[in-house]
C-alpha cells in the first residue's frame, strides 16, 4: 500500500495549538497567584517579614512568568515565519511539476499528431503539388493569352496613329500660307504708330490729332515715354468706320503706318493690313513679345516701310 504523506499544514495547526495552551495556561496561573496574594490575610507572629517574603515570591513568579511568555510568543513567530516559508517553497515546486507535466503532454501530442500527419504525407504532397502545377500552367496559359492581345492590340493602335499623322500632315499642307516679305524702302515720309494688342487697334494720335487716350503714357526722361495699351480700351478692328476715318486723317497727313504688334493680335494686323491698302497708305511693322513695354522717344525709329 502507498504511504500517506504527512501533512505539513496539519502539523504546524497542531503545534500552534499546544502553543497556544501554554500560554493560556500560564496566563491563568497568573491569575490566580494574584487573586490569592489579594486574598490572603496577614500571618501572626511577624506580618511584616511574612508579607515582603510572599511577595518577592509572587513578583519572581510573575518576571519567571513574563520571561517564559516573551520566551513562548518568539518561538510561536520563528515557528510560524518558517513554517510560512516551507509552504510557499512546496507550494511553487508544485506549480513547476504542473508546468512541466503539461509541456511534456502538449509535445506528446504534438508527436503523435506529427507522426500520424507524415505517414498520410507522400500521397497528399504529391496530390498538392500536382494541382499546383496545373494552377501554374493555366496561369501562364492566360498570361500568353493576355500577352498576345496586347501585342495585337499595340500593333492595331501603331497603325491607326500612323494613319492619324499622315492625315494631319496632309490637312496641315493644306492650311499652309507661303508669306514672302516685301524689300523694306527707303524712308521718305514720317510715322504715325498704331498698337496692336488685345485684338484691337490703340493709335498714339487719334484722328482728330490727340493723344489717345486709351493709352497710359509713363512719362520717361526728356520727351520718352512708355506707352501701355489699356485692355478694353482700344478700337475694335470690327468697327471698320472708325479705322478708315483714323486711316483716312492719316492719308492726309502724308505719313506711313508704324505697326507694333504684340502675339496676340496678328489676326487683327491681317484685317488691319487689308484695310491700309484699300486707303492707299504704306505700312511697316515690328512684332514684340507679350509682356514688352515699348518706349517711344523723338530719337528713335520706326520699322521701313514694306
Amino acid at each position: 500500500m502507498r504511504k500517506l504523506r504527512p501533512n505539513s499544514d496539519q502539523s504546524l495547526d497542531l503545534l500552534l495549538d499546544t502553543l497556544c495552551n501554554v500560554f493560556g495556561s500560564i496566563i491563568l496561573i497568573s491569575c490566580l497567584l494574584a487573586l490569592l496574594s489579594n486574598q490572603q490575610t496577614a500571618i501572626p507572629g511577624d506580618p511584616t517579614e511574612l508579607s515582603g517574603a510572599k511577595g518577592r515570591l509572587l513578583a519572581e513568579r510573575i518576571e519567571a512568568a513574563k520571561s517564559e511568555l516573551a520566551g513562548l510568543k518568539k518561538l510561536s513567530t520563528k515557528m510560524k515565519d518558517s513554517g510560512q516559508d516551507k509552504l510557499q517553497t512546496l507550494v511553487q515546486e508544485r506549480n513547476e511539476l504542473q508546468a512541466t507535466q503539461d509541456r511534456l503532454r502538449k509535445e506528446q501530442a504534438a508527436q503523435m499528431n506529427a507522426d500520424s500527419g507524415s505517414s498520410k504525407a507522400p500521397a497528399g504532397d504529391l496530390s498538392e503539388l500536382n494541382s499546383e502545377i496545373k494552377a501554374l500552367d493555366q496561369r501562364h496559359a492566360d498570361a500568353k493569352a493576355r500577352k498576345e492581345a496586347a501585342e495585337k492590340k499595340a500593333h492595331d493602335l501603331a497603325a491607326q496613329i500612323q494613319s492619324l499623322r499622315s492625315k494631319l500632315t496632309a490637312e496641315d499642307e493644306k492650311h499652309v500660307e507661303h508669306v514672302r516679305f516685301p524689300k523694306e524702302r527707303a524712308i521718305t515720309k514720317s510715322a504715325t504708330n498704331i498698337l496692336l494688342k488685345y485684338g484691337a487697334l490703340y493709335p498714339l494720335i487719334d484722328s482728330a490729332g490727340e493723344e489717345y487716350p486709351g493709352i497710359t503714357r509713363v512719362q520717361k526722361s526728356g520727351e520718352d515715354f512708355e506707352a501701355i495699351p489699356k485692355k478694353s480700351e482700344g478700337i475694335p478692328i470690327s468697327n471698320i468706320e472708325t479705322v478708315r476715318r483714323l486711316l483716312a486723317s492719316y492719308k492726309r497727313g502724308g505719313v506711313y503706318v508704324s505697326i507694333c504688334v504684340y502675339p496676340d493680335s496678328f489676326e487683327t494686323f491681317r484685317a488691319l493690313k487689308v484695310l491700309i491698302i484699300e486707303a492707299g497708305l504704306e505700312y511697316g511693322f515690328e512684332v514684340f513679345p507679350e509682356h514688352f513695354i515699348i518706349t517711344f522717344s523723338p530719337k528713335g525709329t520706326s520699322p521701313a516701310p514694306l
